[in-house]
């Protein structure tokens, strides 16, 4: 009878046992792969990227530049464009003859008209010496009959034939102005120099074979010189030009001052500009 209950007793308990372990355990399933971590999950979604190599270029590349000498690179520096341009009409070391008309401008009772040629050679870009040579004849003007006849009047004055002047010559400006649908190089100068005067009373006797002679003058003038050509300008001067002279009938010296607008053309030798090619 005691082993019967044991029997019984012991089938009782391992349903129980079961029951309880079933209940802790989840009823037996493993559900732990459906539970992982969304993270996990995700990251097992996607496969890592990998970084592929860049794709060979379609164009070919230039080769590698050679070193300019050092003539090209002068050449190249020179090509550039600036902002402050170098001139194009240069003067420095060469010759200039000018032929001029000349007319007076301050003498309201006779004119002074005549012709004069000019010669430069420049030390540098801006600066010159050279001489002028003028010859001239003075010529009344209709003032000088009307006084004559109506006030009975009496006019002294100087009657210059010829002058020989030595300048120096300095052009400070230099620019461009645009002419006739074209572009025009021009330098404004400033003169000064001495020479002499000849006048009418110059070959008059102040002793036995021996004449007054020419009169010690100076020049002091401006003008503009603007460029048509390398080998070719026309030249504009305001000239004042003062000596001392006795006129004729008189008997007292006097300064006087013979301004003169002088125009012409200068030709320049050697005949082409060395700055032209900066232009």
């Amino acid at each position: 009878m005691n082993r019967l209950q044991a029997i019984v007793l012991a089938l009782c308990i391992a349903p129980a046992s079961a029951f309880a372990q079933n209940q802790d355990t989840g009823l037996g399933l493993d559900l732990s792969s459906d539970q992982k971590p969304q993270e996990e999950t995700e990251n097992a979604a996607e496969p890592p990227t990998e970084e592929l190599p860049p794709l060979p270029s379609t164009e070919a590349e230039p080769p590698p530049a050679e070193p300019l000498s050092p003539a090209e690179r002068d050449v190249t520096l020179d090509d550039r464009v600036k902002s402050v341009q170098r001139k194009v009409y240069l003067k420095k070391g060469r010759f200039e003859v000018t032929p001029l008309v000349t007319l007076s401008v301050n003498d309201p009772y006779y004119t002074k008209l005549g012709g004069a040629v000019r010669g430069a050679f420049y030390l540098a870009d801006t600066l010159a010496i050279g001489g002028r040579f003028s010859v001239m004849q003075v010529l009344p003007e209709d003032d000088v009959r009307i006084a004559k006849r109506t006030f009975d009047s009496r006019i002294f004055f100087s009657v210059p034939q010829w002058s020989a002047m030595g300048n120096v010559e300095w052009s400070p400006l230099y620019g461009k102005v645009a002419f006739l649908n074209d572009i025009l190089h021009f330098d404004a100068y400033l003169l000064g120099g001495l020479g002499v005067v000849n006048t009418r009373t110059s070959s008059v006797e102040v002793s036995p074979g021996v004449s007054r002679g020419p009169s010690f003058a100076a020049d002091l003038g401006l003008g503009l010189r603007f460029v048509a050509r390398d080998y070719l300008a026309v030249n504009v001067a305001l000239i004042n030009t003062s000596y001392v002279d006795q006129p004729l009938n008189t008997s007292k010296g006097a300064t006087q001052n013979l301004m003169t607008l002088n125009a012409g053309i200068s030709f320049f030798f050697p005949m082409k500009s060395t700055g032209r090619e900066s232009e």
